[in-house]
C-alpha cells in the first residue's frame, strides 16, 4: 500500500474514532480498530512469557574474611551454587546432604532445576555480576556448602521478579550466610 492511502486510512480512522467517542463509541470502537489495523497501524500483541527475553538479576556475593571456618577457626575458600528453579518447594525441602551429591541433587530437584552453576570464593572475596535468567525459571536459589553450616543459614530462594526488581545480596559468613535485597535478612548466628 502506498503512502498517501496509508496517510489517508490513518486520518479516516482518527476521524471516525473521534466522532465515534462523543456518542455511544464503546460500542464502534471495534470499527475504529479494523480501520487503524486496515491502515496498517495495530497494536502488536503481547508476546508469551517464555518469548520474552531473560531476566537481569544483579548479583552480589561477598564474603567475609572468616568465611567457611573449619575446626581450628581458619578460613576456607567456599563452593556456593546458584540455582534457577521453575519452582521452589522441592529446593527448600531437600536435605543438606542432597546438594553434596549431584545425581541426588538432579533427582531431588526433577523438572524444577533449568540450570544451576558453582562459584567458587576465597575468604575476603566480592563477586558481583547481572546474572541472567530465564523466564521460566520463576525462582533463584542459592546454596553455601559450608565445612560446619548453621542449621537453616546455608541455603535461601526468592522469586526471580523480585530478584530482577531488588537485586540479590549474599553475605557470606563463617558458618551461614545472611541475605539483603530482595528477601527477610537472616539473623545473627554462632558457630559451633
Amino acid at each position: 500500500m502506498r503512502t498517501s492511502n496509508r496517510v489517508e486510512l490513518l486520518v479516516l480512522a482518527t476521524a471516525l474514532a473521534a466522532a465515534l467517542a462523543g456518542c455511544g463509541g464503546a460500542a464502534l470502537a471495534p470499527l475504529a480498530s479494523v480501520a487503524l489495523e486496515a491502515a496498517g497501524l495495530r497494536k502488536p500483541s503481547e508476546l508469551p512469557e517464555s518469548q520474552k527475553p531473560p531476566r537481569n538479576v544483579p548479583l552480589k556475593l561477598h564474603a567475609a574474611t572468616r568465611l567457611n571456618v573449619d575446626a581450628r577457626g581458619q578460613p576456607l575458600a567456599l563452593a556456593v551454587r546458584l540455582y534457577k528453579l521453575r519452582q521452589k518447594d522441592a529446593f527448600e525441602g531437600a536435605p543438606y546432604a542432597t546438594f553434596l551429591d549431584p545425581r541426588l541433587e538432579r533427582e531431588s530437584l526433577g523438572a524444577d532445576l533449568v540450570e544451576v552453576r558453582e562459584i567458587m570464593l576465597v575468604p575476603g572475596q566480592r563477586y558481583e555480576v547481572t546474572e541472567k535468567v530465564a523466564r521460566e525459571a520463576g525462582h533463584v536459589g542459592i546454596v553455601a556448602l559450608f565445612h560446619t553450616p548453621a542449621s537453616g543459614r546455608w541455603r535461601t530462594a526468592v522469586s526471580s521478579l523480585d530478584a530482577e526488581r531488588d537485586g540479590l545480596n549474599v553475605g557470606l559468613h563463617a558458618c551461614a550466610m545472611s541475605v539483603g535485597s530482595g528477601t527477610a535478612a537472616l539473623g545473627s548466628v554462632r558457630c559451633q
